[in-house]
């Protein structure tokens, strides 16, 4: 398992995960993100000092997506490679990348939902430190 750098070809595929039901739930913004917002992004982040991203390699085959923005961490594994330890070795893996980068305090942001992500980052060392509330109150 290795992680490479995300390349614009790259780009469908992620979009690809991202936009995946099960995957959707598990991010803040839920909604299918268009071809051309998840582009406009990715050139906009492309451009951000604080924005590393990386595709998660399993053998010869892509295997997910990765990134860092603002000390902030995103994994997504394909469904497919699922309970291989994927997600405990890409966090390592990150965590070594951060380090290159200068970046000393990672946060890994998980819906309560999502209890396989928060069990990796557990797994890994990672504390809890707070709950984040919120109130839709614009209807």
């Amino acid at each position: 398992m290795n992680l490479r750098a995300v390349r614009k070809k790259d780009w469908d595929f992620i979009l690809k995960l991202r936009n995946e039901a099960t995957f959707r739930r598990n991010f803040y913004e839920q909604h299918n993100i268009s071809k051309k917002e998840h582009y406009t992004y990715l050139k906009k982040q492309n451009l951000n000092p604080n924005f590393h991203n990386w595709i998660i390699q399993y053998g010869q085959k892509d295997a997910g997506y990765v990134r860092i923005l603002d000390n902030d961490i995103s994994i997504i594994v394909d469904k497919k490679y699922h309970n291989k330890g994927i997600g405990s070795s890409t966090l390592r893996l990150i965590e070594k990348e951060a380090k290159k980068l200068g970046i000393n305090k990672l946060i890994g942001r998980v819906m309560i939902s999502n209890k396989s992500s928060k069990k990796i980052f557990e797994k890994n060392g990672y504390k809890l430190l707070m709950y984040w509330l919120e109130k839709d109150i614009h209807e």
